[in-house]
């Protein structure tokens, strides 16, 4: 190797070491410098009373190393100082349980932590959200319980408790079950009761921990019970005139015996076919949209059951046929039931003809359907939804869902009510399903079950 090559590596080798010292040397400091100056104090204090808080705004004051602001405050006289932060003008205060006069204390701050003078205000909520609850609270005998119902117009979290006395021990009030809510309208019925007249407590608290004062009320719930599909061996539950169900646009399983599956209080079961299958292709079930041929059956989906008996209805309850992923069956989640007591026999609609009864009994654009069978002695007793914690209804591969959801999905099932103001008793329950989760135009059902009162 020749002595100007061996140089030249040497110079380099010196340059890389050179280079790494450099790089390791302390590094730049490029934080804010910290002093002891205090900025000035905020000054055009306004405050706006609101229900339970205040909003405070101010104009901060023009320091170079200005942060924001600070309110410290405090709940009662005996209750810590609290502070709260802001990095614009204005500082929301909330969770104040009455409506005294309390003073709170201003501060602008910089980011060395220095505080200005302060300036103190006095402020005085407006009556605590959750009083103007308690005052909106209204209870009213529910189906096996008490219902409950409340305004809440700003959305704030909440909790309301149902007591009931210990008759058995001392009569003292007793937890029977807490509900929680943040909804604009509030509603929530508690069960179950038997139908004699009893007392009831009821406690509104906020996140604070603000209680309202108590509600109490005697009341007797209205009698429920569970109205079966079948006792024993004997079917109380049918598919209405179930030899013309084609006729009226109806949809079911080919193996129309299914249908006693959803009120034989086995399912759902897990990689079992206990469930029942509204809504099929056209051709495998027979079935002719006059003017459409043998197609699928569009939406709305129907189906007609003969409950056995004339009853008012109270709620339902419907568990899905169990697949994976969760949630991917395709259940009712837009739907419909009307009841009456005296539906139309094929033979009667119309000339009698399939063509006469499709245009009767649906609404189907390639049936020229009218829907004309709901102004004809039917009323509509329920209208319903089937939503998620989420807040959504469609099933999307890979969803995220709770524990509560897939509690539902596989267990517990999905719980409905029927309208209010429903107290005709029916004995023929139709129904109208617009949408299915999964958007297929049919629908399993792996158990159905109906509470109310028998009418005769």
């Amino acid at each position: 190797m020749s002595t100007n090559i061996l140089k030249k590596r040497v110079f380099l080798f010196m340059v890389v070491i050179g280079g790494m010292m450099f790089s390791c040397s302390e590094p730049a400091d490029w934080s804010d410098p910290k002093d002891n100056v205090a900025p000035g104090p905020v000054s055009n204090v306004q405050i706006q009373n609101i229900n339970g808080g205040a909003i405070i705004t101010y104009t901060l004051p023009g320091d170079n190393d200005l942060l924001g602001a600070k309110v410290t405050y405090s709940y009662s006289a005996e209750s810590e100082l609290m502070e709260k932060h802001a990095t614009n003008d204005t500082i929301k205060l909330e969770g104040f349980g009455d409506t005294g006069a309390r003073e709170i204390t201003i501060y602008a701050m910089d980011k060395s932590g220095n505080l200005s003078e302060g300036i103190t205000q006095t402020i005085q909520p407006l009556t605590p959200p959750i009083d103007l609850m308690r005052e909106s609270l209204e209870a009213a005998p529910a189906f096996g319980g008490l219902s409950l119902s409340w305004e809440n117009k700003d959305g704030k979290d909440m909790g309301l408790s149902l007591y009931v006395p210990d008759t058995v021990v001392s009569g003292e009030w007793i937890l029977f079950d807490t509900y929680f809510s943040n909804g604009k309208y509030g509603k929530v019925v508690f069960r179950p009761f038997d139908a004699v007249e009893r007392n009831f407590r009821i406690e509104m608290f906020d996140r604070w921990n603000n209680y309202s004062q108590p509600y109490e009320t005697s009341l007797v719930p209205l009698e429920e019970r569970l109205l079966p599909g079948r006792v024993g061996s004997m079917y109380i539950w049918s598919l209405y005139d179930e030899d013309n169900w084609r006729w009226r646009g109806e949809s079911h399983d080919a193996e129309v015996q299914r249908f006693a599956q959803i009120h034989d209080g086995r399912g759902p079961i897990e990689g079992d076919a206990n469930y029942w299958c509204p809504g099929r292709l056209g051709d495998s079930i027979g079935m002719y949209v006059p003017g459409a041929g043998t197609s699928f059956i569009p939406f709305p989906l129907y189906f007609t059951i003969d409950m056995g008996r004339k009853a008012v209805y109270s709620r339902f309850n419907i568990k899905a046929r169990l697949r994976s992923p969760n949630y991917s069956c395709a259940l009712p989640c837009d739907f419909e039931i009307w009841g009456t007591n005296n539906p139309k026999l094929t033979a009667e609609v119309g000339d009698g003809s399939r063509e006469a009864n499709m245009a009767y009994w649906t609404s189907w654009e390639a049936a020229n359907g009218t829907d004309a069978w709901k102004n004809d002695g039917w009323t509509k007793i329920a209208t319903c939804k089937l939503i998620l914690s989420s807040g959504e209804s469609k099933y999307v591969a890979g969803m995220a869902l709770s524990e509560t959801d897939i509690a539902n999905y596989r267990t517990n099932g999905y719980d409905f009510d029927i309208n209010e103001g429903v107290t005709e008793g029916f004995r023929y329950l139709r129904w109208v399903i617009n949408e299915t989760n999964t958007d297929q135009i049919f629908t399993n059902i792996s158990e159905l079950t109906f509470w109310g009162s028998y009418k005769d």
